[in-house]
């Protein structure tokens, strides 16, 4: 009776959450529809704030953003948008809108990598666990049925190398948590050679610039922007943090503006 009860009351509270986060979705909606952005930017920022980073809420936090005139943020949204659902079109192209708006080219990579990137970790965790338990059974079947040794070589090989892309494509996501992703969001900064106000300027680097962030030594932050490797003010660099849900009930649906924003 006591775990009924709980589990009710537990229902009632997710179910209370869910309306209540629709609510909160609604109304920063109508705020960036009015172009009261200021509250379109604060709605779904609370949105995140609860657990509700979600694909669809950052999307529309990074357009609120670029209308209101701040491509910093902007770029940073997106980009959290996309780590989360990589092959999304409509993120790909506000991101590349807005990077090129900035005069800063998106991070290159290299083919393999761009593909690899393409899945999020939890799909490439799925594929990790789907293909250890089927070499598992490939490699019983190999033993235990003779006649079928081809076929089951076959599929051990198969989910052998399966297995070995799956594990690739999670390194390069923890690649990406060792040396994060960075998001330059005030304009008019300069990388400096090394961590002092009177180092020598090495280049101008835009606002909305995506730098990777090497290491932390006082108020000063190493970076590496395209082949230049050099120091920015900590405060001027917002880390592309991979936001994650707290949980992975379905939450408020929709987006904004999802044309390029012009």
């Amino acid at each position: 009776m006591l775990a009924f009860i709980l589990l009710a009351t537990g229902a009632l509270a997710a179910q209370e959450d869910e309306t209540r986060h629709a609510r909160m979705f609604a109304e920063a909606a109508k705020a960036y529809d009015e172009n009261r952005l200021a509250e379109a930017i604060a709605g779904w920022n609370q949105l995140a704030d609860t657990g509700q980073a979600l694909p669809e809420v950052l999307f529309n936090l990074g357009n609120a953003y670029y209308r209101n005139g701040q491509v910093g943020p902007a770029i940073r949204a997106y980009r959290q948008a996309q780590r989360q659902a990589p092959r999304d079109p409509d993120i790909r192209a506000n991101l590349g809108f807005a990077a090129q708006t900035a005069g800063s080219p998106l991070p290159a990579r290299k083919p393999v990598a761009a593909l690899l990137l393409d899945f999020s970790p939890a799909e490439w965790r799925g594929v990790a666990v789907a293909c250890y338990w089927g070499l598992f059974a490939a490699f019983a079947a190999w033993i235990l049925w003779p006649r079928q040794r081809l076929a089951a070589r076959l599929a051990t090989a198969a989910f052998a190398l399966c297995l070995l892309v799956a594990l690739t494509g999670l390194w390069l996501h923890r690649d990406l948590r060792k040396t994060p992703e960075g998001v330059v969001m005030l304009a008019g900064q300069k990388v400096l050679s090394s961590p002092l106000e009177t180092a020598t300027p090495l280049l101008a680097i835009p606002e909305g610039a995506i730098v990777r962030m090497l290491e932390k030594r006082g108020p000063w932050i190493e970076i590496r922007y395209e082949e230049t490797r050099g120091w920015l003010p900590a405060e001027t660099v917002a880390a592309v943090l991979p936001e994650t849900p707290s949980y992975s009930a379905a939450g408020p649906a929709g987006r904004t503006g999802i044309d390029i924003p012009g």
